[in-house]
C-alpha cells in the first residue's frame, strides 16, 4: 500500500507540472496570438490613415526657407480641407511646363479663388501683398512676418492692377520669395485646388523639430 501510494502522488506530481507546463504554453501562446491581433489592428489603422487621411510628404529644395528646410519630412492632411489663406500645402503641379506634373510642391496660399490680389516692389527689396474680397473691396495689406527676402523678391514682373484669382483656384507663393517657383511664373501658375493634397500639418523630420508649422 505504501509503495502504491507513492506510485500515485509520483503521478499526481508528474500530472500536475505535464498540467502547468500546458498551461504555461497556452498562456504564451494565447499572448502571442493577442500581440499579433494588436499588430494586425495597427497596421490596418495606419494603413487607412496614411491612405484616406494623411500622407507624408518631403521638402524638395530652398523655397520655403526659413519655414521649411530641404530634406524635411512633412504630415500633410486633406480631411474635410478647404483651403486658406496663409496655410502651407502639398499639391501636384497644374502649370503650362509639361514635365513633373506629378511632382508633389510646397508653397503657402496668398489667395484664394473669387479674391483680388495686388503685388507690388517696395524699395527695401521687398515685396506688397494686398488681397481684396471678391468685390475688389476692404483691401488687406498681409503681414508676411514669414517671408524671406535675403535674395530679394525674385526676377517676376506684376501686373499694375489687381488681378482675380479664378474659380477653384488658388495662389501660392514659397516664402523664400526670391528662390520660389510658384503661382508668380507661369510654370506653375494659379493652382487647381483639385490637385492640391492636403495641409501641412506637422514637421516628422528632423525629430528635434518635429511639431505643428505656422
Amino acid at each position: 500500500n505504501e509503495i502504491n501510494t507513492t506510485e500515485i502522488q509520483n503521478s499526481d506530481s508528474e500530472n500536475n507540472a505535464s498540467s502547468k507546463q500546458n498551461t504555461k504554453k497556452s498562456t504564451l501562446l494565447g499572448e502571442f496570438f493577442d500581440y499579433f491581433e494588436l499588430f494586425i489592428f495597427s497596421a490596418c489603422v495606419v494603413l487607412i490613415l496614411f491612405s484616406f487621411i494623411t500622407r507624408l510628404c518631403r521638402v524638395v529644395g530652398p523655397s520655403m526657407l526659413n519655414t521649411l528646410h530641404d530634406k524635411e519630412m512633412l504630415l500633410v492632411s486633406d480631411l474635410l480641407y478647404n483651403p486658406e489663406r496663409g496655410d502651407i500645402i502639398v499639391f501636384h503641379q497644374t502649370g503650362n511646363d509639361p514635365g513633373d506634373l506629378n511632382e508633389p510642391i510646397v508653397k503657402r496660399v496668398i489667395a484664394i479663388e473669387g479674391e483680388w490680389l495686388h503685388i507690388t516692389k517696395n524699395s527695401d527689396n521687398s515685396l506688397s501683398v494686398t488681397v481684396y474680397d471678391s468685390n475688389k473691396e476692404n483691401p488687406i495689406v498681409l503681414e508676411e512676418k514669414y517671408a524671406n527676402y535675403e535674395y530679394g523678391p525674385g526676377l517676376y514682373s506684376y501686373p499694375e492692377e489687381p488681378f482675380q484669382i479664378p474659380e477653384g483656384c488658388l495662389f501660392v507663393m514659397g516664402d523664400n520669395r526670391g528662390n520660389s517657383l510658384d503661382s508668380r511664373s507661369n510654370t506653375i501658375g494659379f493652382v487647381d485646388q483639385r490637385r492640391v493634397l492636403g495641409k501641412v500639418l506637422f514637421r516628422i523630420t528632423p525629430f528635434e523639430k518635429i511639431g505643428p508649422i505656422d
